[in-house]
């Protein structure tokens, strides 16, 4: 993925809105009602807000998909994979201006490959199995009933994330609120008649609200009425912009490659006696070894070995079966911002009675207290 300044990222959306708006005219006979607002306008923001190597804002990624909270009609989506990004747009056909018809025909047009999952915040919902690089999450926070729980389910899968909502420093009738971490809760029509507008937070509570969720607050920034803002008015609106980090998701993700069967009983799959991973880090992260944890059926020893981005390492061999752990260096082998291809090999299979496929060792991805398979849990970094 080429490196970008989040100026040159702001260049390019100018650019590319120039170019989308030709498409949305080509497609005015399927009278769409297209969300009103300019999306990538955003980077113009992100000129000012980002700072030091976070400018280089893709660099934080490391070829991990992107989430796009609040998609509207996909425009930063549809961006983003022009720079060579893959994305995941997330929005709720419920609340979308056009329920999602705008999306679908741009994707359409696009000939796009971005994915799209229609998730209600509002409900104990679940993102896709995947850790993510970065998250735009821009003016959803105070449309949502529960935004402590979301912003924790967000810390858990999501390493950095880009959030803007609206923050105030008066109430309506006039009261201080911006040095207390205070909350002000919406009447349905009290704001712009939006009945989705719940809590708006001053800037001491939004950072409180952030820390509490798993979240480090890295550069920040408000823009708007600065000085009398309050909740409900239009012409006192302010705005925080933010980038986080996740205090508590894995800095790290693995990708299953060849030689892997499909998922059982949500909690395990069986390998071939080839298979493969990719593994991909910041280059923020620093690991030095990579500790693989599976299971072994076969009575006899099984012997593994490990290639490191086409590098041999020495195999090890286990003698019983039961639970076991083989632990290979990857620091040397491995490149900042590149992602780490592991190629294993057993040198046994499984004679199993009515299955007809190469089985050769059991991989767990589920252990209890957790909801659901988790694609990093066999394969610990240190």
């Amino acid at each position: 993925m080429p490196e970008y300044d989040i100026r040159e990222l702001r260049d390019r959306a100018v650019t590319f809105e120039k170019s989308l708006e030709q498409v949305k005219m080509e497609l005015a006979p399927r009278q769409i009602q297209w969300y009103p607002y300019r999306t990538l306008t955003i980077y113009g923001i992100l000129d000012e807000l980002l700072s030091g190597p976070r400018r280089r804002l893709l660099d934080l990624v490391s070829g991990d998909p992107i989430l796009d909270i609040g998609c509207a009609d996909g425009t930063n989506s549809f961006f983003l994979e022009t720079l060579g990004c893959q994305v995941v747009a997330v929005d709720s056909a419920h609340t979308n201006q056009n329920q999602l018809r705008g999306f679908e025909a741009l994707k359409g047009a696009l000939q796009s490959s971005v994915a799209l999952r229609s998730i209600d915040l509002d409900t104990q919902f679940s993102l896709p199995d995947d850790v993510f690089g970065l998250a735009f999450f821009l003016g959803i926070l105070y449309h949502l009933k529960n935004p402590y729980y979301v912003l924790e389910a967000l810390a858990s899968r999501v390493r950095y994330c880009l959030l803007s909502t609206r923050i105030a420093k008066r109430t309506p009738l006039g009261n201080p609120m911006a040095e207390e971490a205070l909350v002000y809760l919406l009447d349905p029509d009290e704001c712009n008649h939006d009945y989705t507008n719940h809590w708006i937070f001053s800037e001491a509570a939004l950072r409180r609200l952030l820390h509490q969720t798993g979240w480090n607050l890295h550069d920040f920034m408000t823009a708007g009425d600065t000085r009398t803002s309050e909740p409900a008015r239009l012409d006192r609106d302010e705005r925080a912009f933010c980038l986080l980090e996740s205090r508590v998701c894995q800095r790290y993700s693995v990708k299953l490659l060849e030689g892997w069967h499909d998922l059982e009983q949500n909690s395990f799959r069986w390998t071939k006696k080839r298979f493969s991973i990719e593994v991909r880090c910041p280059s923020s992260a620093a690991f030095s070894t990579l500790r693989f944890d599976f299971r072994t059926t076969i009575p006899g020893p099984v012997t593994l070995a490990a290639n490191v981005n086409g590098v041999s390492i020495p195999p090890s061999t286990f003698s019983a079966e039961g639970e076991h752990s083989y632990t290979i260096p990857i620091s040397a082998y491995s490149q900042p911002n590149l992602p780490i291809q592991v190629d294993f090999t057993t040198d046994q299979i499984l004679h199993a009675a009515n299955d007809e496929r190469e089985l050769a060792i059991l991989v767990p991805f589920w252990k209890e207290g957790r909801d659901g398979a988790d694609p990093t849990l066999p394969f610990q970094l240190s």
